[in-house]
């Protein structure tokens, strides 16, 4: 495995025609790739919550900041995390979206409803029975929910994973950061973005 840094300039390249949302025809998902996921203002809070917490990696906290945009752009009930939640996270989340709460998914699920009109972000650490979350979870998702899934590129599996859920009937819109995979559930036309975040 590469240090963090050499790795980070490998999948830029590979990445550059990606950038700020280059290719992108959807207005909505052009606004969510560049207010949300590019989004690179400097925040009061991100100093607040280096200050306060714990060291982390770099990938860590990029992907701790962007939970945080993206608890405060969609302004969640709830994010469930499955299988465990990440500290760091919860914090960055909190402060997106002080309502928010923090909630962990088990199996066998039986607390999974998800309302029509919950606002929800689902995070998918590939982990263990990850498949059979998703299947549980796709099943509820509304509309008004998306769904978070870390390392989608760890290795084979986790990348057919991926693909799996890029290419589920009931995903519109889908992302993919590298790091991780963003997918929506409601009824804009199907279509997966690359991003390089």
């Amino acid at each position: 495995m590469l240090p963090y840094n050499i790795n980070k300039v490998v999948v830029w390249l590979k990445r550059m025609k990606y950038v700020k949302g280059f290719g992108i025809q959807s207005p909505s998902a052009f606004a969510f790739a560049n207010d949300v996921i590019n989004d690179h203002r400097k925040y009061g809070e991100y100093d607040l919550l280096q200050k306060g917490g714990k060291q982390v990696g770099a990938v860590t906290e990029k992907k701790a900041r962007l939970m945080f945009r993206l608890s405060r752009f969609h302004k969640a009930d709830a994010v469930w995390f499955y299988s465990q939640a990440i500290g760091c996270y919860e914090e960055y989340i909190q402060k997106g979206w002080e309502t928010t709460l923090i909630k962990e998914l088990k199996a066998p699920f039986s607390d999974l409803k998800d309302g029509a009109e919950a606002r929800n972000i689902y995070y998918i650490s590939v982990e263990n029975d990850y498949e059979k979350t998703y299947e549980a979870l796709r099943k509820v998702v509304n509309t008004n929910s998306f769904l978070v899934v870390d390392d989608i590129y760890r290795n084979a599996e986790t990348r057919a994973f991926w693909q799996q859920i890029v290419a589920d009937e009931r995903v519109s819109f889908s992302f993919d950061l590298y790091y991780l995979g963003i997918a929506f559930f409601d009824k804009r036309p199907k279509q997966n973005y690359i991003i390089n975040f």
